[in-house]
């Protein structure tokens, strides 16, 4: 496996992003767990909570100050929302807004998985998110609460100045692991 040479300066730091309006009652409750999780095992995280938006435009401010963050972790869906609220708007709306600093990004839509956005974001080449996290198939909640805390706390371990390629794809591996080892089923895809 291959990876860029390319580096987000500094230790992951978190910006977890509830964009699911709760559609199905229990996503907000996820993002919460995700965060607390995440706190207690070192990661830093940006803000006292998870963001919660319900399009796009609602990130302005928080892209405002862009160095609280170098990990944008968008939880959200694909067709259970309204149209403005679905994954393919809040990439539409990040690819095209100007001044963003490189990032990594992760996506996380349940079993409400979007292909073609997917395939969208992995294939993007002149974009800010200079690593991308994304789901290729659907992912129970149970299996993206694993691979996800997994993903970011190998992240974590391993990049001690700055995010590298390298570092994104072994963290993907191990995470993938897990998933295989639990027997969840679930492809996450990576640009790296």
């Amino acid at each position: 496996m291959l990876w860029s040479q390319t580096t987000i300066p500094g230790k992951p730091r978190l910006l977890l992003v509830d964009g699911s309006r709760d559609a199905q009652g229990w996503e907000a409750e996820f993002c919460s767990r995700m965060f607390n999780v995440l706190g207690r095992k070192g990661i830093d995280l940006a803000g006292e909570r998870p963001l919660k938006v319900d399009r796009p435009q609602d990130l302005s401010e928080a892209l405002q100050d862009q160095g609280a963050f170098n990990c944008l972790f968008l939880v959200g869906h694909g067709a259970q929302v309204p149209e403005e609220s679905k994954l393919s708007s809040f990439w539409n709306w990040l690819s095209n807004h100007d001044g963003l600093t490189p990032k990594l990004l992760a996506v996380c839509t349940f079993e409400d998985h979007d292909p073609v956005t997917s395939q969208a974001i992995l294939s993007a080449e002149d974009s800010f998110a200079q690593f991308a996290v994304v789901p290729q198939s659907p992912l129970s909640p149970r299996g993206a609460g694993l691979y996800f805390m997994k993903f970011f706390t190998e992240l974590e371990l391993h990049s001690h100045d700055a995010i590298t390629g390298r570092m994104v794809w072994f963290s993907r591996s191990k995470a993938r692991e897990l998933l295989r080892k639990r027997r969840l089923p679930g492809e996450i895809g990576m640009r790296c």
